[in-house]
């Protein structure tokens, strides 16, 4: 079926193409068109189902009302919820997502920056993969608005929002260091992430106030891609011998589902044989048997500061010599999973 043009609208009524782009670019009383024949015009696109084209409206005008969004893993419970919450808060200022995944792969987060520059976006919001410094220091060159969002490089000095990791962690560990537990593991992924070093160094600190010997055989690194079978393996080592943990922390919601999953299938007992704590909070955690104590991050709040933050660079009411880098707290949910 052929798309309506603006040709098309103005052979209707007879009038002139330049004539029928102005008016549906709220352009026609200031250029002296009648109200009259301007709503003939917007009459008559509604009735031929007019659709604009965003592409060459955005090349001609310099301004698409779209952001891009760069998330690690859309699959990712965590991600979703927070691609949702930064929609939800970007239609409040007309502007609409585009959502991208790198899958945590510098060149796939590369190759999609690349793409949307060309006249799809007018900024980005975007949580980087590591290796993607060069990315993020070829957009300050470009002066092109971005916000980063859960991770940040800390020799680049620019505009961000995540959570204070650390402390995060470190809360966590202590909270299961009081219920009794002694033998504390940590099962994590890729620990060259800022966020997920962080949280494995707030897990070692905790550990260290309280004399509690740091085991490096419970600390279990998993590639970002993991699969079941990587976390299965981790959860069985940890599970056995003589060392075996008696509790753990997942830096991740992801890695923590699967985990549940594989505790259950390995017959054990949450929180008897192995208690559970877990960053960020799923649905999957409130309705678990037993529900699952878990580190909730303010999603609303990092996506609704990330927009506003976009907005004032994209409409230039904050320079970039001082940009808005900011840390939020975690609130800590505490459930039947992690009682002695």
């Amino acid at each position: 079926m052929k798309k309506t043009s603006l040709n098309d609208i103005a052979v209707e009524l007879g009038v002139s193409k330049t004539l029928v782009s102005l008016v549906l670019n709220g352009k026609g009383r200031e250029h002296r068109i009648s109200e009259k024949v301007c709503k003939k015009v917007i009459a008559k696109a509604k009735e031929l189902n007019y659709q604009p084209n965003q592409i060459a409206k955005g090349l001609r005008t310099g301004k698409t009302n779209t952001i891009g969004l760069i998330i690690a893993d859309i699959a990712n419970p965590f991600f979703g919820k927070l691609g949702r919450e930064i929609e939800n808060e970007a239609s409040k200022h007309g502007y609409r997502v585009m959502f991208c995944s790198s899958d945590e792969k510098a060149e796939k987060s590369k190759q999609q920056i690349e793409v949307l520059q060309q006249g799809l976006v007018d900024g980005f919001i975007i949580s980087p993969p590591t290796g993607s410094e060069e990315q993020i220091l070829k957009l300050e060159e470009a002066k092109i608005p971005y916000v980063l969002v859960d991770r940040f490089f800390p020799e680049i000095d620019s505009n961000y929002i995540v959570v204070d990791n650390f402390l995060a962690a470190y809360d966590a560990t202590q909270h299961l260091i009081k219920e009794g537990y002694k033998k504390i593991a940590c099962v994590t992924i890729n620990d060259k992430l800022v966020n997920m070093s962080q949280r494995l160094e707030g897990y070692k600190k905790a550990l260290a106030d309280a004399n509690i010997e740091v085991a490096e055989s419970r600390i279990k690194t998993l590639p970002f891609s993991h699969e079941k079978d990587d976390v299965l393996l981790a959860v069985t080592e940890l599970a056995g011998g003589a060392e075996k943990a008696d509790a753990v922390l997942f830096t991740t919601s992801k890695v923590g589902v699967m985990g549940l999953e594989c505790i259950h299938s390995l017959g054990l007992q949450v929180p008897g044989n192995l208690a559970v704590v877990s960053f960020d909070d799923p649905d999957a955690y409130r309705i678990s048997n037993p529900p699952v104590t878990a580190i909730a991050q303010p999603l609303k709040e990092i996506g609704s500061r990330s927009v506003k933050i976009l907005m004032d660079l994209m409409n230039k009411r904050k320079g970039k010599k001082n940009p808005q880098q900011v840390m939020l707290k975690t609130n800590f949910v505490e459930r039947s999973s992690s009682k002695k």
